[in-house]
């Protein structure tokens, strides 16, 4: 075997040892760049509709948003970033881009995913090497499988959405994308759907999953791409979100809950969602902020359910009988 045989292979070893999808990211980063020193490498999350990369169907840069790990880190990609890359997004196809002059080129490499988000893998500076490129080429199909592997461990496999193991890490992501956004708050919102027992009991838990179903796609449907939608466990949801100012959360959360009382759930009918938050803008450890949106999601269901409660507006009074911490 040569000695770029046991660079590939190296390459292909380093990933199979990585057992999260943000580790397994940077991992292959490291493992194309030795295979070609000087090459930059960059990999990117493309998170929008779910009618991204379907032929025929025209985006523009503000359909999506476009998450960016490469050696330094990861962040935002900027708007005028993504809009170079819609066309590759729509043909699903690798693209390269070489000058003959300087004997080197961009290589995009689209990674289509059923669940999780779309992913590519970019290559800036990369030698015409047909064999270079063929390796390349391999060991991104190996990162292809198993990131997907990944995603399918860290979705819900009913309705798609995050479970509740990735909370942590896209915690700490979420914080990291609020303040590069320019956003003064980060907001934890858990929504519950009322009565769902009364759902599975009446009609059938066959009803009560397609309910579940519905209400993860107008999650989808509502939220921004760039906040982060979780399915805790039974029907209990999360949503990680930012806003410029914490008065404007409140109002994203309540249309929200206007738009799952008007909707018509098939062989169900109409279901109401009550949903507790809480705002940030401090250090405070995810898991105190999740206490405290249950305890306000606690006040929506014994205030009447169906309504949206802000943890900072229960009163001093409400919140020393329940052995509560003022945070905020």
């Amino acid at each position: 075997m040569t000695n770029d045989g046991y660079e590939q292979l190296s390459a292909v070893a380093g990933l199979t040892r990585e057992q999260e999808g943000i580790s397994l990211t940077h991992a292959a980063i490291r493992s194309l760049r030795a295979l070609s020193p000087g090459v930059n490498v960059a990999i990117l999350e493309v998170h929008g509709h779910r009618r991204t990369g379907l032929k025929g169907v025209d985006l523009a840069a503000g359909d999506i948003s476009v998450r960016r790990f490469d050696e330094t880190g990861q962040r935002v990609a900027k708007r005028e970033q993504v809009a170079d890359l819609l066309d590759v997004i729509q043909r699903l196809q690798p693209t390269a881009v070489d000058s003959e002059t300087h004997g080197t080129g961009r290589l995009i490499i689209p990674l289509a995913a059923d669940v999780g988000p779309m992913r590519m893998v970019v290559l800036d500076d990369i030698p015409i090497d047909p064999w270079l490129r063929a390796k390349v080429m391999q060991v991104v199909e190996i990162y292809g499988n198993l990131i997907r592997l990944m995603d399918s461990r860290e979705r819900d496999a009913l309705t798609g959405l995050l479970n509740r193991q990735t909370f942590a890490t896209l915690f700490e992501l979420a914080v990291q994308r609020a303040m590069e956004a320019g956003y003064l708050t980060l907001a934890v919102a858990i929504l519950d759907i009322d009565r769902f027992k009364r759902v599975n009991d009446t009609f059938g838990h066959l009803y009560g999953d397609e309910v579940l179903i519905h209400f993860a796609r107008l999650m989808e449907r509502s939220f921004r791409y760039t906040d982060d939608l979780f399915r805790f466990g039974g029907e209990e949801f999360v949503v990680l979100l930012s806003t410029p100012e914490a008065a404007q959360t409140g109002g994203v959360l309540e249309r929200f809950r206007q738009r799952v009382e008007a909707y018509e759930f098939p062989g169900v009918g109409r279901v109401t969602v009550s949903i507790g938050f809480v705002t940030s803008q401090t250090g405070i450890l995810p898991t105190t902020l999740i206490d405290c949106a249950d305890r306000a999601l606690y006040v929506a269901k014994e205030s009447g359910r169906n309504r949206v409660v802000n943890y900072a507006d229960i009163s001093v009074q409400a919140a020393a009988e329940n052995g509560v911490v003022d945070l905020f």
